[in-house]
C-alpha cells in the first residue's frame, strides 16, 4: 500500500499530466505529445541536459579516483582505521542545506578560498557570481561531499579480497601498479561499477546544493535538470512541461539502473 501510494501513484500521475497543458489553476487540457515533441527544439531543456551532462562527467571521474585510492589506504590501516573511517564520511551524513550555507560562504568574494588565493598572490574569483567558474564551483564541492560517501564503499569492498593473491604477487617479485592493474582492479570490478552507477544516478538526481549556492544561474549555467524541472513546475506552472522532464529524468535513472544490475549480475554479452 505504501507503494502504491507514495512511489507508483505519482510516477503514475506525472505520466499522465506530461500529456496535458496544466497550470495548477484550472483542470488539465489533454495535448497528446505535444510536450515530448517539443523537447528536440526547447533550447532551456537542451541547454539544461548539456548542464548537467557536465556536472555528472566531471563530478564521477575524480570522485571515484580520489575514492578508490582513499579506500585502499584505510584498507592498509589497523587500530586508527575506524577514527579514519568516521572523519571521512561525517561529510556524508551532515544535513545537505547546511553543507550547502557553508560553501557558499567558503565560496563567497571576501571568503576564505578568496582570501588563500589572495595570500598566494593571486586575484579573487567570482566562483558564484560569474557563468565561467560557477559550474565549477560546485563540481569542486561535490569531490569534498561525494568522495567522502563512495570512500566507505570502496573501503568495503577493498576488506573483502582475498590477501593470498597479493601475498603470492610479492612472492613473485610483482610490483606495487602491475598488482594494482591486474590484482587489485579486476577484483574490484563489481565494487567500481556500483560506485560508477550510483554516483551517476545521484549526480542526476542533485539539486540542493544547485539550488542553495546558484538557484540554477548565473546565466543559467548551473541550471541542472531537476532545477529546471522544480522552476518549470512551480515558477512557471507548466505542470505538463515539468512533468515531460520528469519523464526524461526517470527514464534516464532507470536505464542506469538496469545497467548497474547488469554490471554486477557478472554478465559480459553485450
Amino acid at each position: 500500500m505504501y507503494l502504491a501510494i507514495f512511489q507508483l501513484y505519482p510516477v503514475l500521475y506525472a505520466v499522465y499530466i506530461s500529456f496535458h497543458k496544466y497550470d495548477l489553476m484550472s483542470p488539465p487540457v489533454f495535448t497528446g505529445l505535444s510536450n515530448y515533441t517539443r523537447l528536440a527544439s526547447d533550447e532551456q531543456f537542451l541547454r539544461s541536459l548539456w548542464v548537467t551532462a557536465f556536472y555528472v562527467f566531471w563530478t564521477i571521474i575524480p570522485v571515484i579516483g580520489l575514492s578508490f585510492v582513499l579506500g585502499g589506504l584505510l584498507s592498509t590501516l589497523g587500530r586508527s582505521r575506524s577514527v579514519w573511517r568516521f572523519l571521512l564520511y561525517l561529510p556524508s551524513i551532515l544535513p545537505f542545506v547546511s553543507v550547502a550555507l557553508v560553501w557558499k560562504l567558503m565560496f563567497n568574494q571576501r571568503g576564505p578560498i578568496n582570501d588563500a588565493l589572495n595570500s598566494a598572490g593571486m586575484a579573487s574569483i567570482p566562483w558564484l557570481t560569474n557563468s565561467a567558474y560557477a559550474p565549477w564551483a560546485l563540481i569542486f564541492m561535490s569531490w569534498w561531499h561525494a568522495t567522502s560517501y563512495y570512500t566507505i564503499i570502496f573501503l568495503a569492498g577493498f576488506l573483502t579480497l582475498p590477501r593470498d593473491c597479493f601475498e603470492a604477487a610479492r612472492l613473485d617479485g610483482a610490483k606495487l601498479l602491475p598488482m594494482i592493474r591486474h590484482i587489485t582492479i579486476p577484483l574490484m570490478r563489481p565494487t567500481i561499477a556500483l560506485v560508477v552507477v550510483l554516483a551517476t544516478v545521484n549526480g542526476l538526481k542533485a539539486f540542493v546544493f544547485q539550488q542553495v549556492l546558484t538557484d540554477g544561474g548565473p546565466a543559467n549555467a548551473t541550471q541542472i535538470l531537476t532545477i529546471l524541472i522544480y522552476k518549470t513546475a512551480f515558477s512557471y506552472l507548466d505542470m505538463g512541461r515539468a512533468s515531460t522532464y520528469s519523464i526524461v529524468l526517470f527514464g534516464c535513472i532507470m536505464l542506469l539502473s538496469l545497467i548497474q544490475i547488469w554490471l554486477i549480475s557478472g554478465r559480459r554479452d553485450a
